[in-house]
């Protein structure tokens, strides 16, 4: 019988990490004598019950627990980092909204993020070790055998060979033409080809590796197989024109392939970037936002006539329209479009630009007012920054692949703006490179991400952005 030694990888990890993160925080109580063992109260068990919700939403975030490849021990283990780091914001997080810095210390904090620093990177290790060693011996594996043509088949078969971690043998590789030719049917064919194994019945998966010109018959091999308790697998050949990491899903009974990974599709990922949102945002608004608005409203009253917010129509995820806000920084008069009737971006030295507009543009202040677009739900803290609309239609025309960047909610803040390309883009290549930029933030989402893109953008402001006018 087929053992389904993914789930017990996966459960394997999940379980130790959630034992050692329990481990951690009871030392941590227990060194800080902050309460026995026997007398723990629901603020406690709360309390570690917040910290494991964490660490299963960050950790699904971050695929901790997918990828088994050897060859990415190292990598797990910075993804490991990561959610230890957020933990540790978490924790933060929940003493300072209680107001139980008189119970937790910081230095308990800092005690238990160092403490599961050891431990959780130190566990990764011991067990890629161990589940190496139980692959390599043939236990729990799944014996396979890769029907395929060409180049594809046979790439897929040598990775499986050298990628034990996902515990599976490979008895035989067997060409698509070599099948076809051979004499009786189907079901006969392969069992002789298998006999060395001692037939189908002691194979658990066949994979086939479908091209675009296959030699052989992929509904003949399914009806071959179908007397036999083996699952079969089939790679289609429009992963060739597929990104790096698609999406395979199931809608009722039908198969479906997203041609690109969208991390903020999934729920988990997309309900912790929302509460993000709204919590930075109060946060911002409450705090910095709101002495500052007047402040910035007097001086943009007292230069130039006309509002104090400017108000303009852009698009959001899936081309929903919104009206974004910021400080007017132009002249109320200024025109959105040149002689040619084509719109017209800000630039170095624009006339149109008031002398208090220049420093809230060139300092970002003139954005502030968008976190009141993230409370509405239009616009996120980090995402593709928004285009005017007349903008939008023109850049369609010109760049490919425009409009993959509306596929998420439009942010204060971005990749692209954080890695230089900010300001002024009539040249098509830098509004192509910016576009670039976004298609990567989308399918490469990650908390970790949005925070350092947040800590980049207000470095820039400290130091300046030659970009900025």
């Amino acid at each position: 019988m087929a053992r389904n030694s993914r789930n017990i990888f996966y459960f394997t990890h999940l379980l130790v990490d959630n034992i050692l993160i329990i481990l951690a925080f009871f030392s941590v109580v227990w060194i800080f004598n902050i309460v026995a063992f026997p007398e723990l109260d629901l603020l406690e068990m709360g309390f570690l019950l917040y910290l494991l919700t964490g660490w299963y939403i960050s950790s699904s975030s971050y695929g901790l627990y997918v990828d088994r490849s050897e060859v990415n021990v190292i990598r797990e283990v910075f993804r490991a980092i990561n959610c230890i780091v957020i933990q540790g914001l978490l924790a933060v997080l929940f003493v300072f909204t209680l107001q139980l810095e008189n119970k937790y210390s910081r230095l308990f904090v800092i005690t238990y993020v160092v403490l599961l620093g050891f431990l959780i990177p130190f566990s990764k290790f011991v067990l890629k070790r161990v589940f190496k060693y139980i692959f390599n011996r043939g236990f729990l594996c799944k014996r396979a055998i890769v029907i395929g043509d060409g180049n594809g088949g046979l790439n897929f078969y040598q990775y499986l060979k050298k990628n034990r971690f996902y515990g599976y043998q490979v008895v035989r590789y067997v060409k698509g033409e070599v099948l076809q030719r051979t004499r009786g049917s189907v079901s006969a064919a392969l069992n002789r080809i298998a006999i060395g194994e001692t037939g189908l019945g002691r194979i658990d998966e066949v994979f086939i590796t479908e091209s675009e010109q296959p030699t052989f018959n992929t509904r003949e091999i399914a009806n071959a197989l179908a007397p036999y308790s083996v699952r079969l697998r089939i790679i289609p050949h429009v992963a060739e024109m597929l990104s790096h990491n698609p999406r395979v899903g199931q809608l009722g009974g039908f198969p479906l392939i997203s041609l690109r990974q969208e991390p903020l599709e999934d729920i988990y990922n997309l309900t912790a970037k929302r509460v993000f949102d709204i919590f930075f945002s109060l946060f911002i608004l409450l705090s910095i936002c709101s002495w500052l608005f007047p402040i910035i409203a007097l001086f943009i009253k007292l230069e130039s006539k006309g509002p104090v917010f400017f108000r303009q129509e852009r698009w959001g995820k899936r081309n929903r329209r919104f009206l974004c806000f910021k400080f007017r920084s132009m002249f109320t008069a200024a025109p959105d479009t040149n002689t040619e009737g084509k719109f017209q971006q800000a630039r170095k030295n624009d006339p149109r630009i008031t002398r208090i507009g220049r420093f809230l543009r060139k300092s970002n202040l003139d954005e502030l007012p968008q976190f009141l677009n993230v409370l509405l739900g239009d616009m996120s803290v980090v995402g593709p920054r928004p285009h005017a609309s007349l903008m939008n239609k023109e850049s369609v025309e010109t760049i490919e692949k425009y409009l993959v960047r509306h596929q998420a909610k439009p942010g204060i803040t971005g990749w692209a703006q954080v890695n230089g390309l900010r300001g002024e883009s009539t040249d098509p290549r830098l509004l192509e490179s910016r576009v670039i930029y976004d298609i990567w933030y989308i399918e490469n989402w990650t908390f970790w991400l949005d925070l350092r893109i947040i800590f980049l953008t207000f470095w820039k402001m400290i130091i300046g952005d030659k970009q900025a006018y």
